[in-house]
């Protein structure tokens, strides 16, 4: 698989797999409706936390987009943020392979990959589970919404 960074030109495939994530829009404030302005608004929201987002693609074919944190301000770790794939390519093993490549990525900078996920959002802790990440703790963000705090060992 090949990742890049996203480019303006990807917007309408990004906004394609977002419409097709009710529970990740829900979350993000994001209603599916965003114009390129709002959406870019949205995108460069995270710039502070040192990450980017990044387009995968296989076999010349867009298949999902991940927002990865290469050292979080929080413990200077690296934070898988966001992962989604394509309604046409779910289900399909590719989100595993992302996150294998995502390891890959960060593994000589640290032996470990940190996510998150709001702590009532049980099929989302059931994918990071099956991804080999293990609940670390729980956390409040400043609204006083619970999250899950996971962590994935990192082997070569």
């Amino acid at each position: 698989m090949e990742n890049r960074k996203i480019r303006d030109e990807d917007f309408d495939f990004f906004k394609e797999i977002i419409r097709h994530s009710h529970t990740w829009m829900e979350e993000e404030g994001l209603t599916g409706q965003e114009n390129d302005e709002h959406l870019r608004s949205y995108l460069h929201r995270y710039d502070e936390t040192g990450g980017e987002w990044l387009i995968w693609s296989g076999e010349g074919q867009k298949i999902g987009a991940a927002y990865l944190v290469y050292a979080a301000p929080s413990n200077k770790k690296p934070w898988l943020g966001t992962i989604v794939i394509h309604p046409e390519k779910r289900k399909q093993g590719f989100a595993k392979k992302i996150i294998e490549e995502i390891s890959s990525m960060v593994i000589q900078n640290s032996p470990v990959l940190f996510s998150a996920c709001p702590a009532e959002n049980t099929s989302w802790i059931r994918f990071l589970n099956h991804n080999g990440f293990e609940q670390a703790g729980l956390e409040n963000d400043e609204k006083g919404k619970e999250y899950i705090k996971f962590v994935k060992v990192l082997s070569d």
